[in-house]
């Protein structure tokens, strides 16, 4: 059995934690609990969302501009439930997110307004489930590694930024969620049904609710059982 990483080993108190994923109901999907254990610890958590997830419905009466408005107020009532007081959504594209300097220049400029010590992500080399993972993902986390390190930190990257008052900023460590090679896993025992609230926020994503909760459950119990632990999320933790 692998050794459990608990919440008092590894979650920091009080520093900035910066959450960056593709889409609406990513966050409370896939680590949600962990979030509310970093507010509860008195960590500023933030979020930003690269698209409004406008192709995300199967209801063909419904327009992409309508989808989007439910599905950025979705995610503004699931992260409250979280204890996090905003998000910031990106502008991108639903399914043509790319990998360019312009939206490696605009995470630079978040991590450097934000100034996070912590960065939670997707995986894109080892993403869960393994190759059919949205490319949205796959780029997201790409492009967000690649804003860490080195472009966030060295003052010759996006020197316009640097000239308009920005300073460098070092991440202490990055977060990969939806890793199929993750090996830290975090106890969200205590915030389980937290994290189950936020994500049926997401109205427009949920089929029924009571199957949400049986299925949720028995899936936190499922990754934290070879870890000894009653209900878990997982992670990649890469230290910088």
């Amino acid at each position: 059995m692998q050794s459990p990483v608990q919440p008092d080993a590894t979650l920091p108190r009080n520093v900035p934690v910066l959450a960056i994923c593709a889409h609406p109901d990513d966050i409370e999907s896939w680590y949600g609990g962990t979030l509310a254990l970093l507010v509860e610890r008195g960590c500023d958590v933030r979020v930003a969302i690269a698209t409004a997830g406008e192709k995300g419905s199967a209801d063909r009466r419904l327009t992409p501009v309508e989808i989007a408005q439910t599905r950025m107020e979705d995610q503004k009532a699931a992260i409250a439930r979280l204890g996090i007081a905003g998000v910031r959504f990106l502008g991108w594209r639903d399914g043509e997110v790319a990998d360019t300097m312009l939206f490696r220049a605009q995470i630079v400029r978040l991590l450097r307004e934000v100034r996070p010590a912590l960065v939670f992500t997707h995986d894109p080399e080892h993403p869960y489930p393994p190759y059919i993972t949205h490319r949205d993902h796959r780029v997201v986390g790409r492009v967000v590694l690649d804003a860490v390190y080195p472009a966030a930190r060295d003052h010759l990257y996006f020197p316009e930024q640097i000239a308009e008052g920005l300073q460098p900023h070092k991440v202490a460590s990055v977060w990969l969620f939806a890793s199929t090679v993750a090996t830290t896993a975090i106890d969200i025992s205590e915030t389980l049904e937290r994290k189950i609230v936020a994500r049926l926020e997401h109205r427009s994503q949920t089929g029924d609710p009571d199957d949400l909760r049986v299925a949720w459950r028995e899936r936190a119990a499922a990754i934290g059982q070879p870890f000894g632990l009653r209900a878990a999320e997982t992670f990649t933790v890469v230290n910088l």
